[in-house]
C-alpha cells in the first residue's frame, strides 16, 4: 500500500526559462513564458502583418537561444545592445532554431495575455 502525502500550498518553484525549455523539447507553441537571459544579437526590424517588429536574440541560462519579436505598433522599442540582461514575458512559438517569443506587449483588445520586456529596470509593455 502506498501512502501519498499532499501539503496544501506546497508548490515546487519553477526556474525562469524552464517553460521555454519544455516547450522547445516538446515542440509546443502558444505557451505563455517568462524567461531571463542575455542579448546576444540585435537584428534589423522586420515588417510583419501587424506592423514593424524589433527583433533580437536572447541566450537563456541553460544555453538555449530564442528570437524575440517585439511589435512596435503596439509595444515600445527596447533600447538594448548585445551583452544586456533582459527579462521577457510573452507567447512562445516553437521552431527548430530554439523558438521565438512574441506578444511582448500589452493587448489593446484584452483578448490575449499581455507581455513585456524588462531592461535596465524599466518594463516595456
Amino acid at each position: 500500500m502506498a501512502l501519498v502525502l499532499l501539503v496544501a500550498g506546497c508548490v515546487a518553484p519553477v526556474a525562469e526559462g524552464d517553460a521555454v525549455a519544455a516547450a522547445f523539447r516538446e515542440h509546443r507553441s502558444a505557451v505563455q513564458v517568462t524567461a531571463s537571459g542575455t542579448v546576444t544579437r540585435a537584428l534589423a526590424d522586420q515588417q510583419g502583418p501587424s506592423g514593424p517588429h524589433q527583433r533580437f536574440i536572447v541566450r537563456l541560462a541553460n544555453g538555449q537561444t530564442i528570437l524575440i519579436e517585439n511589435n512596435l505598433t503596439v509595444g515600445k522599442r527596447v533600447p538594448l545592445q548585445p551583452g544586456d540582461a533582459v527579462r521577457i514575458h510573452g507567447e512562445y512559438i516553437w521552431n527548430a532554431e530554439g523558438g521565438l517569443v512574441h506578444f511582448t506587449h500589452h493587448d489593446p483588445d484584452r483578448s490575449h495575455e499581455g507581455g513585456w520586456v524588462e531592461h535596465g529596470g524599466v518594463r516595456y509593455e
